[in-house]
């Protein structure tokens, strides 16, 4: 009398272990895909606080160190070192900061800072800002 034993059992065990194999690998790659879009995503972020900043440095500039047609025409808010701008549609702050400031000459520091909490995905660490610009501009002069 043989005996014949069953192959079954060898077959589920290769389909269980197949099975992990494309369970791990589909984490793995879903890992790379959420990395790459947060990337992407705060890309975006800084090419949008690098617009802004350039923004307020242009009009800065036009204006030769007269901050009040600065506040008026970017609805800015004066500080004592600068002035402050807020994009709520964009979730920033640009902070204009004078470091140095002459009777021809400004320096200032130009800092984006973000103001959203990260909800919608994109996030970068609030103890340093967004985007980061150091400019300077001639004061006075004719317009």
């Amino acid at each position: 009398m043989s005996y014949e034993r069953s192959k079954a059992p060898l077959a589920l065990m290769e389909q269980i272990i197949m099975v992990l194999v494309f369970a791990l690998t589909s984490a793995v790659c879903l890992q790379a895909f959420v990395y790459s879009n947060r990337l992407s995503e705060e890309g975006q972020l800084k090419e949008l606080a690098a617009t802004r900043a350039q923004t307020v440095i242009e009009y800065c500039k036009a204006s030769q160190g007269d901050w009040e047609q600065v506040c008026a025409k970017l609805q800015a808010e004066r500080t004592e070192t600068g002035i402050e701008i807020d994009y709520p549609e964009d979730k920033l702050e640009v902070k204009v900061d004078i470091t140095e400031s002459t009777e021809w000459m400004e320096r200032a520091k130009v800092e984006v800072w973000q103001t959203d909490d990260g909800s919608d995905g994109v996030w970068i660490d609030y103890a340093v800002p967004a985007y980061t610009i150091e400019t300077a501009w001639q004061k006075g002069g004719q317009r």
